[in-house]
């Protein structure tokens, strides 16, 4: 996946940072099925101006737009690296969240009301995710293992509803089925 870091640098005159500008994408792309570069890049460019299209912002798009249709699950989400302090982490967690539900909305996402089940709860779970904050404990370790749980269950959380509402042909007689996605357990115990 391009780096955080370089997509980032290239935001630097957009209204979003990458974390959120990942999150808006993968709304659009939850809701609509598809949604075009220059769509998106209108969403979270703040100088109408500025019409190109930086290269790291380019890549990101294709790989999440490759991504997302990859039957392996190959999907992630644009947050900071490991190296990066538990609070930045964090910080650029919740914008993500805030940037899909922008994205879902935008594109005209369905209602919870109006999804199966799992697809809804994903949803409200972003939802919550988005107005929640992260507290950080007293346990470095313990909020690095939160963190990852949550990144995780999000990660295949989209996965889940994007298949929901998006699903891929079934595959010919002959041919190899899709891979399962295992859905992850979190503790949001950090989770305010």
């Amino acid at each position: 996946m391009v780096e955080f870091k370089r997509v980032d640098e290239a935001l630097d005159d957009a209204a979003v940072q990458a974390a959120e500008a990942h999150g808006v994408l993968a709304g659009m792309l939850c809701a609509a099925g598809a949604a075009e570069l220059g769509d998106w890049w209108s969403v979270i460019c703040e100088n109408e101006s500025q019409l190109k299209v930086p290269e790291p912002v380019r890549e990101l798009y294709a790989e999440t737009v490759a991504s997302l249709a990859d039957p392996t699950g190959s999907f992630d989400l644009m947050l900071p690296t490991d190296d990066s302090s538990m609070e930045e982490r964090a910080k650029a967690l919740h914008d993500w969240c805030q940037g899909f539900l922008y994205g879902y909305g935008l594109a005209g996402g369905r209602e919870p009301a109006k999804l199966p089940a799992d697809a809804a709860e994903i949803l409200r779970d972003i939802h919550h995710f988005a107005q929640a904050s992260f507290d950080l404990g007293e346990d470095a370790e313990e909020d690095e293992q939160a963190y990852s749980d949550l990144v995780e269950y999000l990660r295949v959380g989209v996965l889940l509803l994007h298949e929901t509402l998006h699903p891929r042909p079934e595959p010919a007689a002959g041919t190899k089925a899709k891979a399962a996605v295992a859905w992850p357990q979190a503790d949001f115990r950090t989770l305010h």
